[in-house]
């Protein structure tokens, strides 16, 4: 029992980066009595994806013309041109890495199909009780995967829409939950200012099974040999929803005047120089709300600036990151970087390579 109880509450804090643990007064939402800290599980599914948007402060939903838009509003990959592929590594706190990884392909003028995945792990863990550090010298380790599939379509030249179905999977030692989610995004393009809205992790609850729930008991404890089979009880889990409402605007387009031939805001435009300004009003099932302010200014397409800062976020404020492309005969391809300092838990570094061809 001892281990059981242990891994989960160091898996819940290590995932989410729980300073919102110290919330101690219950609260049902933001504006009500009740905290929702501890609602949901699968926290790593709030990870952010992709160095350039977490350069940014994760203000990307009105934004998202990359494959980190698989993350942040599925409604963007539309505007991908051509193949696209994509990897981001992320170090996380306490030894853990996540990982994403995914591709898109053009289906018609108007449609993409994209797939993705996304890992979360620990590596090897000493399995420890409350009576034995090192209990049998033998090791656990968690594993999380979400593995998903997007379709997006342009429906006319302001409006786009994405559904993604995804299999989520969370694994602890010889223990595992798994689940089918959704996501949907949708977004509007209106003279050089970008809408975006996606609600990510629909879906019915998950429950954890497997050996580690299993052990052997005294029936009564006078009668020590006559032991029983029997099983820990564990509660069925919500996977943490989220609405993300974004707004960008392509501030050289608007000074320039370039929006009525320009109806994508510009991000794609080959120009000299490139400044944008997003904002993101995040709503979760399990923490308070969060409104993220990000910029990025981009010269020649080949050197980007960014920064951004959270709001009503205990673990991550300011970051900032940097990008490097290099645009070839028919490939394009991009190095990105991201930090994200915390106050407490250390600094959180990112890499993204992502490679476009015609």
């Amino acid at each position: 029992m001892n281990r059981f109880l242990t891994t989960i509450v160091v898996y819940s804090l290590v995932s989410s980066g729980a300073m919102v643990a110290q919330q101690t007064t219950p609260q049902g939402s933001s504006a009500g009595e009740f905290r929702k800290v501890g609602a949901a599980g699968a926290q790593f599914l709030k990870i952010g994806v992709g160095a350039r948007a977490n350069g940014m402060a994760g203000a990307f939903s009105a934004i998202a013309n990359d494959l980190s838009a698989l993350f942040y509003n599925n409604a963007g990959i539309v505007d991908i041109g051509g193949y696209m592929g994509s990897f981001s590594y992320t170090q996380w706190f306490g030894g853990y890495s996540h990982n994403f990884i995914a591709g898109v392909v053009p289906i018609a003028e108007r449609y993409r199909a994209a797939l993705s995945v996304t890992s979360f792990t620990s590596g090897p863990i000493p399995l420890t009780t409350v009576q034995d550090e090192n209990r049998l010298n033998t090791t656990y380790s968690i594993t999380d995967v979400a593995i998903g599939g997007t379709f997006a379509g342009q429906l006319t030249d302001q409006f786009s829409f994405g559904v993604t179905l995804k299999y989520v999977q969370n694994g602890i030692g010889g223990m595992s939950a798994s689940g089918i989610l959704a996501d949907v995004g949708t977004m509007y393009r209106f003279r050089g200012v970008r809408l975006g809205f996606s609600i990510s992790n629909l879906g019915p609850q998950m429950q954890f099974s497997g050996g580690d729930l299993n052990f052997r008991t005294d029936l009564y404890r006078e009668l020590q040999y006559q032991q029983i089979d029997a099983s820990y009880l564990v509660n069925p889990f919500n996977a943490p929803i989220s609405l993300k409402a974004g707004l960008a605007a392509d501030l050289t387009s608007e000074l320039l005047g370039l929006y009525e031939s320009d109806p994508n805001l510009g991000i794609n435009q080959e120009r000299e120089h490139r400044w944008l300004l997003a904002l993101d009003f995040e709503t979760l099932s399990d923490v308070p709300e969060q409104l993220a302010v990000g910029t990025e200014y981009t010269w020649r397409d080949l050197l980007s600036i960014r920064a951004g800062y959270r709001y009503n976020q205990s673990v991550f404020g300011l970051s900032g990151g940097i990008g490097l492309r290099y645009i070839g005969s028919g490939f394009e391809g991009m190095l990105d970087y991201s930090i994200q300092p915390t106050s407490t838990l250390g600094i959180v570094n990112r890499f993204s390579l992502t490679v476009r061809l015609d």
